[in-house]
């Protein structure tokens, strides 16, 4: 044999080995619903039937134990249509030093708005509470989560996207804090974006360069007794926009509750937004949108839900999902659907 042969064994056999000590997890989740919304304008009345899927993926997450005792992470997770659509990142994890990762993944800001969320279809209330227009991914980040101490716990996110689409490309930063305490949690949060367009605001999509959107938030949950969790999230936009009158500003608020009852798994949601206003005028209406449903756990691995919403929508601020869009005039839906995962 020859010594190219020799080295090319060896080194297949190196790659192999490696491999095959490293940790690969392949997990995944299916989620299909039947939805149906109404909408009543006057005399006119609108209906809509639709089968929604609701974030099917599949994903690849790996751990790699190194000698100095850190561990190499990394995960990629993908959507039905694109390899990667969702999270394509690696990042390196201590025990003394936290977590840092590298690539396309959900800011930290995002990411605490979602643990008030827990509802299943695609009419959640974080997707009318994230009234500031900020992508949930972004392609390019550096994220940092520091370890607990003593129920305290931080994360950052630098976002460095690079892309020329004003629509699309963000750059800035986004931040958050916890306390939490077995019987309490203590929330806090903030992003500030720039090169964002905001759709809505007078009806479009207002462009304008560098423009810049900060938000703040601010939580709290308690647990009274187990399986009861009882939050509320305040927050508080403001925004560049494309022509005069001063910035965009919105105060928003949610409220939730669950309670765990063996296989049962009630909930119920509100969400609140108030004026829009620019230069102390109003430009965009009220709006709320209230939901509750229960979820029932098949086994460990899957579950039935039923969900229902009612959306108090005047001005139509980009408020709606994927089911309410059409129904411009106080939508109501109602889903129910199974998860399966694995």
């Amino acid at each position: 044999m020859t010594v190219k042969k020799i080295l090319a064994v060896a080194l297949a056999s190196l790659c192999v080995v490696s491999y095959a000590q490293a940790d690969v997890t392949l997990y995944g989740i299916a989620q299909k619903s039947i939805d149906y919304g109404n909408s009543v304008s006057g005399s006119d009345e609108a209906n809509k039937f639709s089968l929604e899927d609701i974030g099917s993926r599949v994903g690849f997450k790996g751990t790699d134990k190194l000698d100095n005792g850190a561990n190499l992470l990394w995960k990629i997770e993908s959507g039905l249509s694109t390899f990667g659509s969702r999270e394509a990142w690696i990042g390196i994890e201590t025990k003394e030093l936290g977590t840092a990762r590298f690539g396309k993944s959900k800011g930290a800001y995002d990411l605490l708005v979602e643990t008030f969320d827990l509802f299943e279809s695609n009419t959640t209330l974080a997707n009318t509470f994230n009234d500031s227009t900020y992508n949930a991914r972004h392609e390019n980040a550096v994220h940092y989560t520091t370890p607990t101490w003593g129920g305290f716990s931080a994360s950052v996110n630098a976002v460095i996207d690079s892309t020329s689409k004003l629509d699309s490309s963000q750059k800035g930063y986004d931040a958050t804090a916890s306390y939490t305490h077995p019987k309490f949690a203590i929330y806090g949060g903030t992003n500030s974006l720039k090169n964002v367009a905001r759709a809505g605001v007078t009806g479009g999509t207002v462009v304008k360069s560098d423009s810049k959107i900060t938000s703040y938030l601010l939580g709290a949950k308690v647990f009274p007794v187990e399986g009861l969790q009882i939050g509320a999230l305040y927050q508080n936009t403001k925004q560049d926009v494309a022509f005069a009158g001063g910035e965009f500003k919105r105060d928003s608020a949610l409220v939730m509750a669950q309670y765990e009852i063996g296989k049962w798994v009630p909930r119920v949601g509100y969400v609140y937004q108030g004026e829009g206003k620019q230069g102390g005028n109003k430009v965009v209406a009220k709006a709320s949108h209230f939901e509750i449903g229960t979820d029932y756990n098949l086994s460990k691995s899957s579950l039935l839900y039923v969900e229902g919403t009612v959306i108090q929508n005047k001005d139509e601020n980009a408020f709606e999902t994927s089911v309410s869009k059409g129904l411009t005039k106080t939508p109501k839906v109602i889903s129910a659907g199974m998860i399966l995962l694995f």
